[in-house]
């Protein structure tokens, strides 16, 4: 049995490689190495939970992300500001880093300094997204590092990712059940070794014709919203968020920066609703997918009403963007035109902030 297996799997090798002129890995293998690379951008950390990898740089899945020497998805940089010079720091979670750019200079926050600078402003833009964050780790982030900047303003962009903590029964305003544990998971910090069929291009090809394609990314999912998901976050959740978002602006006015808080959109494309919908199950698990720009539009209202009390300003990206099904790769993260137009809007936001005329 043993000798008929090995002969099989040197057997599938060799057509393959006679086929495609390479010799071949499968698909699992293939996509452990690109996952596994990706993780070499990431870290763990004792107050933030996961954090940037500081001058780390990685190619995966077609896709170029690095960070500089301060840990920013942004040019090199001093920490010293230079005179004249107007700082800004991005704050959010995955959608601020733009997580499906095809590089750092494609992200809106680079794409908006571009812009500025464009109109003549002498403008530096430290793009402080990272992917699973949510408004307790901007909180964390701000307080212990981006303050250290010196930014003139502040732009919180954040909404979606509370969702995930939100929907945890019980709910937790810490954010350590339902949220931590998720993201770790998320980013691959417990990614386990290949099981030993998975390096077998055979038992890859007899499964391809037995059960079809396999999604690489379930290694990564835990569990997904049942039939009976939260239909309506509680009001804690929503109270919670409040209280992020307050200290947000608190602990940025006292460092002397003016604060842009950005409201967040969530499209579920009516041509991928079926796949939209998976995928905001797997990542905020416990809440029905279909509520979710309803529940989304609650932590919209509380960043408006934020702002409306000051001494925020509001940049309301949910209603006063027009925003197409094509500006979304997925339900969360923006494509190449949507990155384009976030930045373009944010970019007259902040000319705005600058003139005094918001």
């Amino acid at each position: 049995t043993l000798v008929l297996a090995i002969l099989l799997e040197v057997g599938t090798r060799v057509v393959i490689r006679i086929g495609s002129h390479a010799w071949p890995t499968t698909e699992a293998v293939a996509f452990d190495t690109e996952l596994r690379g990706l993780l070499e951008l990431y870290r763990r950390h004792p107050f933030l939970n996961t954090a940037p990898r500081e001058g780390m740089s990685a190619a995966a899945f077609g896709k170029q992300a690095s960070f500089n020497s301060l840990g920013y998805r942004s040019p090199e940089r001093q920490v010293r500001k230079a005179p004249g010079t107007i700082r800004i720091v991005c704050a959010g979670g995955s959608t601020t880093f733009d997580i499906l750019s095809v590089d750092d200079s494609q992200t809106w926050p680079w794409r908006m300094e571009e812009i500025l600078k464009q109109r003549g402003l002498e403008a530096e833009v430290f793009n402080a997204g990272f992917p699973g964050w949510t408004s307790l780790e901007n909180l964390v982030s701000l307080a212990i590092r981006d303050l250290d900047l010196d930014p003139d303003i502040v732009v919180l962009y954040q909404g979606i990712n509370d969702l995930q903590p939100a929907s945890h029964r019980p709910f937790d305003g810490q954010y350590e059940r339902g949220h931590a544990e998720e993201t770790v998971r998320a980013l691959g910090f417990e990614l386990q070794p290949l099981r030993w069929y998975e390096h077998s291009l055979f038992v890859e090809r007899v499964r391809q014709l037995v059960v079809g394609d396999r999604d690489p990314w379930r290694r990564l999912q835990g569990a997904v919203a049942a039939d009976d998901g939260v239909q309506e976050l509680p009001t804690e959740a929503v109270e919670t968020f409040e209280r992020n978002v307050r200290s947000f602006v608190a602990v940025a006015a006292a460092g002397g920066a003016e604060v842009v808080l950005a409201t967040q959109p969530v499209q579920i494309r009516d041509a991928f609703a079926e796949a939209d919908q998976a995928y905001l199950a797997q990542w905020i698990v416990g809440l029905d997918p279909k509520v979710v720009p309803g529940q989304l539009e609650r932590f919209n209202t509380v960043v408006r009403e934020r702002a409306m009390a000051g001494p925020a300003l509001l940049a309301d990206v949910a209603r006063d963007v027009p925003w197409k099904e094509g500006d979304f790769a997925d339900p969360m993260h923006f494509s190449a035109n949507g990155s384009a137009r976030m930045a373009t809007f944010m970019a007259d936001t902040i000319e705005s902030v600058l003139n005094g005329t918001v």
